[in-house]
């Protein structure tokens, strides 16, 4: 890392003051005329310019990959987190049949099927057993209940699928 260039102002006891000498047909030529320097300014140069360009630039790279490493970070979190989606599944053959596979879409395309989906029964007119998913695509999968029930409303927490590696 460079050192801090420190920049200082140059300061004058008479800021903005010229002598101006007469050169005839109109024209002057003026001479600065500051009176005793009080503080010295910082060169303006290309050493002292470079240095303040190279930081900017750093600062861009260093901002830049930030944003990559929270992009990423957001993914993984994303990919940890899931969706829900709220189901209803309806039965209308008698114990022991049962014809309740219904197709989920999922709402966020995930990149991979290796997600999981954790049920959670919302409401149920009677037995639900247990639920099936089977058919696991991108996009969604099935959803069914082995039980007696004719209508059950269910959540589905979708966790992972978001590998991003």
């Amino acid at each position: 890392m460079r050192d801090l260039v420190n920049w200082q102002d140059h300061v004058v006891e008479h800021p903005g003051r010229f002598q101006a000498t007469d050169l005839g047909d109109g024209l002057l030529d003026l001479k600065p005329a500051p009176g005793e320097v009080k503080q010295q300014g910082t060169p303006q140069n290309a050493t002292n310019f470079n240095t303040m360009d190279l930081a900017v630039f750093e600062a861009m790279l260093i901002g830049n990959e930030n944003t990559r490493m929270i992009k990423q970070i957001m993914r993984d979190i994303e990919g940890i987190t899931g969706l829900t989606v709220d189901v209803t599944l309806t039965n209308s053959q008698d114990y022991p049949f049962n014809n309740s596979k219904s197709t989920v879409s999922l709402s966020a395309l995930r990149n991979t099927k290796d997600y999981y989906v954790i049920t959670e029964t919302l409401e149920a007119d009677g037995e639900v057993g247990e639920y099936e998913i089977s058919d696991k695509l991108l996009n969604g999968f099935k959803l069914a209940f082995t039980g007696s029930a004719k209508t059950v409303k269910v959540r589905c927490h979708v966790i992972g699928g978001m590998y991003n590696g």
